[in-house]
């Protein structure tokens, strides 16, 4: 009988092992504790919160224009933390706008394990917390980069927002993962799925140097947008952004989804830059 039992056990344990094995791998969290003041110009202020199932995060938030209702939240990507996630949103800061840094269980020195659930409930969070610096008439956007897109997107998914821009966004992160491992990850982001359920605009930046996210992904995840929706494709650039660089055209898609100027967005690509619209 214990012999029956101690196979399927065995099992068990041996494939619960393979996904936090997994999971680590994921997500690479830096558990290091952050000091912003080492990542940015002009440090924000730092913002707690507590997400759904009680986890205590620490964020950072630059206030915006008392009058301005946009607030824009940035989720950094894998093997990141929140203090390169401000460095990140720095460039998104100072034009009126307020703007908030989102962080996750297990990096950054909070507690917890990056789990595919626990960032969700972690973002979600941090939007209740951007509704209540600047009220319930707040029009919040969704800035993402890589995994910290897939993050957005899945927010984005059960919650209103005005608007999501993804940074080097994967489509499926199942189909992506080289040798067949895909069939064994614990958490899909899905983002072909996560895509299709946003009621908001959505713009997508991506690299066609990029070596973790190729075009065929991008593609396959701007095929499945729903309307209104624009991509930018960057000659020549990799993975991580240039935010000198994409900064203002993130600020740029904010400005025309509160315009309802999609459809003219962007004005004006520097040079070898593509734009599809839909």
């Amino acid at each position: 009988m214990n012999r029956m039992i101690g196979g399927p056990l065995a099992a068990m344990l041996a494939l619960s092992a393979c996904a936090s094995t997994l999971r680590e791998q994921i997500y690479r969290a830096d558990a290091a504790p952050v000091q912003v003041a080492q990542w940015t110009k002009t440090a924000p202020v730092a913002l707690p919160v507590r997400s759904e199932d009680g986890v205590a995060l620490t964020g950072y938030y630059w206030p915006g224009d008392p009058a301005d209702r946009d607030v824009l939240l940035f989720f950094h990507g894998r093997g990141s933390h929140q203090g390169i996630g401000a460095r990140y949103a720095e460039h998104l800061a100072g034009k009126g706008d307020h703007v908030v840094v989102v962080s996750y269980r297990g990096f950054g020195g909070n507690p917890g394990t990056p789990t595919q659930a626990g960032l969700v409930a972690d973002g979600r969070a941090f939007v209740a917390a951007a509704r209540d610096l600047v009220g319930p008439d707040a029009r919040l956007f969704l800035v993402g980069h890589s995994l910290g897109g897939a993050v957005a997107l899945h927010v984005a998914a059960t919650v209103k927002v005005a608007g999501v821009v993804t940074l080097s966004t994967f489509d499926k992160l199942e189909e992506s993962a080289p040798g067949g491992v895909g069939l064994l990850l614990p958490d899909k982001w899905n983002n072909l799925d996560a895509v299709t359920k946003i009621g908001a605009p959505l713009v997508m930046i991506q690299g066609t140097a990029d070596d973790r996210v190729d075009m065929a992904q991008a593609d396959a995840l701007f095929a499945a947008a729903r309307a209104p929706a624009a991509m930018l494709t960057v000659p020549g650039a990799g993975h991580n952004p240039n935010m000198a660089q994409l900064g203002p055209m993130v600020s740029a898609a904010i400005g025309a989804i509160d315009s309802g100027a999609m459809a003219g967005y962007p004005v004006a690509l520097p040079a070898g830059w593509r734009v599809r619209r839909k």
